[in-house]
Order: C-alpha cells, then sequence, then structure tokens
C-alpha cells in the first residue's frame, strides 16, 4: 500500500540497560490481515525509520526501534514491529516494554500489542515498571551437538516471539561473560557456526546467540549476541524468555518460580510462567 504520511518520532530511552526508541506509523494504511503482512506491507516505512533514526538522528547502533502500527488483531491497541541498525527484527522484549510505558495512559494500565508472534499484553506498574505477557511458552529445547574448533559443543535452541536463540553455557564455549570486548566478536563468529551447522542438519537455524551461566539461588547472567556482533547491553526480554525455558527443562528452577536474569553489564529481568506464557517484568527509563 502507499503510505499516506511518515513515521512520527515518539520518544528514546533505555529498557533495563538496553538503549531503545519507539516511533508512530499507526496513520499509515496498510490494508493486511496480519502482522506478517503489515511488516510486509510496511518495509518501506521500516526502512524509512531504520534510515531516520541510525543515520540522521545518529542513533546508538545497538538500539532497538518499536514501530507502532496500525493493529489488525480484533481487539489489540497497536501493531508492533521492531526496526534494529542493519534491518527489521523478528522481536524485542526491551523495544516492547519502552513501547508500552510510551502508549500507556498511566501507572496500572494496559496495552495489546499484536506482533507477528501474537499477542503481547503489557502493563504499567508505575515509575518505570513493566510487566509483559508474552506469547505462549514454546515446546521443550531442541538439543544439537555441534563442532567448533574440533570440539563438540552442546547448543539448545529455542524459538521465542519472533528470534530463535541458540543457548550454549559460556563455560563450555570458553568464554567468560564479564570479558565484554571479547564476548561481541567471538559470540558473532560462534553463532555464525552453529547457525550453519543447524541449518545443515536441517532445523530452523538461530539467529541469536544466548551464552549463559548456570542457575544459583533463582538467577543467572547471560549474554545475548546478534546483527552484526552486537552485544545486548540489557538482559534482552525474548533471550531471558529462551533462558526461563532451558532453566525449566533442566530443573534448575521449579513452575511459578521467579528467575532473576541478569545482563553481563548488570541490570536484569524477572521471568516466571503463568498459565503457559512466560511474564518479563523490566524497568524502562526515559
Amino acid at each position: 500500500m502507499k503510505r499516506t504520511s511518515e513515521p512520527v518520532f515518539l520518544a528514546s530511552g533505555s529498557t533495563s540497560g538496553q538503549p531503545v526508541a519507539c516511533f508512530d506509523a499507526s496513520s499509515i494504511v496498510h490494508g493486511a490481515d496480519s502482522m506478517a503482512g503489515v511488516r510486509q506491507g510496511l518495509a518501506g516505512a521500516l526502512e524509512w525509520v531504520r534510515a531516520e533514526f541510525f543515520k540522521r538522528m545518529d542513533g546508538d547502533p545497538g538500539a532497538i526501534v518499536a514501530v507502532v502500527t496500525r493493529p489488525p488483531r480484533p481487539g489489540a491497541d497497536d501493531g508492533l514491529l521492531f526496526v534494529a541498525a542493519d534491518g527489521p527484527l523478528g522481536g524485542c522484549g526491551e523495544a516492547t516494554m519502552f513501547a508500552c510505558a510510551t502508549r500507556s495512559a498511566g501507572a496500572g494500565s494496559s496495552v495489546v500489542f499484536d506482533t507477528t508472534s501474537g499477542p503481547i499484553h503489557g502493563t504499567d506498574g508505575g515509575s518505570g515498571s513493566v510487566t509483559l505477557r508474552m506469547p505462549p511458552v514454546p515446546g521443550p529445547p531442541a538439543a544439537h551437538t555441534v563442532t567448533v574448533d574440533g570440539l563438540p559443543l552442546a547448543v539448545r535452541t529455542v524459538p521465542v516471539a519472533g528470534n530463535t536463540f541458540a543457548v550454549v553455557a559460556a563455560a563450555d564455549a570458553g568464554l567468560d561473560l564479564s570479558a565484554t570486548g571479547r564476548l561481541a566478536r567471538r559470540g558473532d563468529e560462534l553463532l555464525g557456526e552453529i547457525a550453519a551447522a543447524v541449518s545443515r542438519k536441517g532445523a530452523e537455524p538461530p539467529d541469536m546467540l544466548l551464552l549463559t551461566e548456570p542457575v544459583a539461588g533463582c538467577a543467572t547472567r547471560s549474554a545475548v549476541i546478534w546483527g552484526n556482533a552486537i552485544l545486548n547491553q540489557g538482559p534482552c526480554g525474548t533471550g531471558t524468555c529462551a533462558r526461563l525455558v532451558v532453566a525449566l527443562a533442566d530443573g534448575e528452577v521449579g513452575p511459578g518460580s521467579v528467575l532473576r536474569h541478569h545482563s553481563p553489564f548488570g541490570p536484569a529481568f524477572e521471568a516466571w510462567t503463568d498459565a503457559g506464557h512466560v511474564m518479563l517484568r523490566g524497568r524502562v527509563d526515559p
């Protein structure tokens, strides 16, 4: 469909340490009956947002931008798509929380977003706290053994809310999550090797790498690498969902337990399951 106007910049800030922004494209008529169709129909608008934020506005190259659209799903308040510096992104918990805070009517109010992976319910808890009810929890993680540098590496893949994660124990990959300078470079290489190996087996290749530590006291730490060797600054919302799925499968936490999932830089999300959905709680800062 022909665009009737340009998307409007609403705000930028951070969610639990991750730089984020939000644009409003709801004035653009798309005529689609699904968010996959909206993403296709608004491809030009998403490219405009990418150029506007990352080039003309000189936005943080590691930021993720939420783009609000007209919702095709009945009962949704907004459609929601995501843009990174290198193009559209499947999903993002931090950007969704930021969009919720931006579109919220105030503390206690809720916003329902239609996304390509299903509806996400956001609740403004006030004072910057936002809780998301994510789409249904995926099935058990798929297990793979991948040869890296001549050695076997255990990998679990988990699809969550538009992203597919390769979950790897940081110690098994010989990586220290405190050495953030090396994480992005080596993580990007590792993701490419894992994706190629998984694809050769006929399975869905991951587009994000989650390097994690064991759970202790219902808390853990992980690094998420994606795009062009980008190390996520926040704990990653969809990555937190994936980590909770693995923790439940491994018995590191029990059903109903709250997992505190830290980024290598400190901030954390809290995650738990409720009626088959992952609930995420984080903090939005303007």
